[in-house]
C-alpha cells in the first residue's frame, strides 16, 4: 500500500508541478500584453511629435495589433488548458487521499492485531501463573 501511496503522490506532484509551470507562463503571457501595451503609448506620443514617426506608424500599429491578437489567443488556450489541469490536480489527489486513507487504515488493523497478540500472550502467561500458584496450594 506504501508503494501506492508513494506513486500517486509523485503523479500529483507532477501535474501540480506542470499546473504551476502553465500558471508561470500565463502570467508571462499577460506582462508581455502589458509591455507591448506600453511600448504601442510611446510610440503614439513619439508618432505625434514627428511627422516621419507619423508616417510609420499605422504600420507599427497593425503589427502590434496583430501580436496582441496572438497573445490573446494564445492566453486563452492556456487559460482552457489550465482549468483542465487544475481538473487533473483534483481528481489525483482525490486518489491519492483513497490510498492514504486505505493506508492508515491497514496501519490501524495491523496495530490492532498485534495488540490483540501482546494481550493474548500476557493473559497465557497469567493463566499459566495462576495455574501454577494454584497447584502449589493444592
Amino acid at each position: 500500500m506504501n508503494s501506492l501511496v508513494r506513486v500517486h503522490q509523485w503523479e500529483l506532484d507532477e501535474k501540480r508541478q506542470k499546473l504551476a509551470d502553465m500558471e508561470r507562463l500565463l502570467e508571462k503571457l499577460e506582462k508581455d500584453l502589458l509591455t507591448i501595451d506600453q511600448a504601442f503609448e510611446a510610440e503614439k506620443l513619439i508618432a505625434a511629435s514627428s511627422p516621419e514617426a507619423a508616417a510609420a506608424f499605422p504600420n507599427y500599429a497593425d503589427a502590434v495589433k496583430q501580436r496582441r491578437q496572438r497573445i490573446q489567443d494564445s492566453m486563452q488556450i492556456l487559460s482552457a488548458s489550465i482549468d483542465s489541469a487544475r481538473e487533473e490536480v483534483r481528481a489525483s489527489f482525490q486518489e491519492l487521499k483513497k490510498y492514504q486513507t486505505a493506508e492508515s487504515n491497514e496501519l490501524r488493523r495491523e496495530q490492532a492485531k498485534r495488540a490483540k497478540r501482546e494481550q493474548q500472550a500476557l493473559d497465557e502467561v497469567g493463566l499459566n501463573l495462576y495455574r501454577r500458584r494454584m497447584a502449589r496450594r493444592a
